[in-house]
Parts: C-alpha cells; structure tokens; sequence
C-alpha cells in the first residue's frame, strides 16, 4: 500500500520524474495531509537532513512516513519511521 501511496504522491510533486521534489512544491503537497505548519516544518527539516532545499525520492519518502506518523499521533521523529501505521492520508489526494 505504501508503494503505490508513494508513486501517486511521488509523481503529483515530480511529474518531469527529476527525482528532485523542490520545498515549494513539497510544502503545497504537504499542506494537503492537514497538518499544523509547525508539524510540517518539522517533518520537513528531518526529511532534509542535508538542508538542500529539495527533497530526494528516498527524503520525500522520509516525509510521507512522517506524514503518518503524526496524523496517527506519534512523536514526528525519526524513531517513529519503524511503527507501523497506516499510509498518510492527504484532502486532494485520488489514488
């Protein structure tokens, strides 16, 4: 399920296939999960680790878990990425 969760999500912020997904474009996306923008801030700067202002497909993967995390009411934190959760769940999002 996450898989094609992430292709879906993957593809709506990279649709040239760049493998790059730009903070902008993240953020819009990410906006969508409903979260607090202190949340998503914080998911963001775990996700980019290397403060590149981008994300890689394996960083944005990062996000969506965190995503997840969070809407399932875990602590936003890399130790969450090994809980099982549901896949994130996004307001415009048609898989």
């Amino acid at each position: 399920m996450y898989l094609n969760t992430t292709c879906s999500c993957v593809f709506q912020v990279d649709p040239t296939g760049s493998g790059r997904v730009a903070a902008a474009d993240a953020a819009l996306f990410l906006k969508q999960s409903g979260l607090a923008d202190m949340v998503l801030g914080k998911i963001w700067d775990l996700a980019d680790i290397e403060r590149k202002g981008f994300l890689n497909k394996q960083q944005f993967f990062i996000a969506l878990r965190l995503v997840a995390c969070a809407q399932n009411g875990l602590e936003v934190a890399l130790k969450s990425l090994n809980v099982a959760v549901p896949p994130p769940k996004f307001v415009s999002l048609l898989l």
